[in-house]
């Protein structure tokens, strides 16, 4: 059996039996390397724009690397102390140079929908873009699943958007929680009435197809 954790931000490496993806903020001020065995995800996220054209090249240079798999996580969020405006500059810029790139977007998302569904509209639906940390409610589940975006799930979920999400638009993750992946899927597994071996593997599948690992 393979877990697999989408995104948390303790550094781990991946293995047979372990798939993680360790996220990583475009910060001057820490470091950029990359450790060999892990994999990453790599961007801007609202909460720390600073110097966005510095910040940018730093991103365009890394996601060049092997190690890292996906874009992120970048997005909106309206709690942030950036302009709601100026945050859609530097999240489409993202979602750009994802698709140039051909990799996932991974969003931090909170109180912003219909501005990020806006920019979606911008976009090819075979762009693909995972949002982490999912807490939304069936109804908002199926609006985004509707426009092709994939859904992530940690410790805490609304288990009717959970059900939505079934089986194709489904990840998890442990994001800054200190319950193990292990733990979550069982958590998910119950909510879905299914059996871990079931869960793990089609989430297997869906990493492997969205992140190409």
């Amino acid at each position: 059996m393979t877990y697999c954790d989408i995104h948390t931000h303790k550094t781990q490496i991946s293995s047979d039996d372990r798939i993680v993806i360790v996220n990583k903020i475009v910060d001057m001020q820490r470091s950029q390397c990359f450790l060999p065995g892990c994999l990453y995800s790599y961007g801007i996220h609202p909460w720390y724009i600073t110097d966005f054209e510095m910040q940018y090249l730093l991103l365009t240079e890394a996601v060049l690397h092997p190690s890292v798999v996906a874009i992120g996580e970048a997005g909106l969020d309206k709690q942030a102390e950036k302009p709601i405006g100026e945050q859609v500059r530097v999240f489409s810029e993202q979602a750009k140079l994802a698709a140039e790139m051909g990799k996932p977007l991974v969003i931090h998302c909170v109180k912003a929908w219909d501005e990020l569904l806006a920019v979606r509209k911008d976009f090819s639906s075979s762009d693909i873009w995972v949002i982490h940390g999912f807490r939304g409610n069936r109804q908002l589940a199926e609006q985004l699943i509707r426009k092709g975006l994939r859904l992530s799930f940690g410790e805490k979920f609304n288990p009717e958007a959970l059900r939505v999400a079934w089986p194709d638009y489904l990840f998890l993750e442990t994001d800054e929680s200190d319950k193990q992946i292990e733990e979550i899927y069982r958590l998910a597994a119950d909510s879905l009435d299914i059996s871990i071996d079931l869960l793990a593997l089609t989430l297997r599948r869906n990493v492997k197809e969205v992140f190409s690992v």
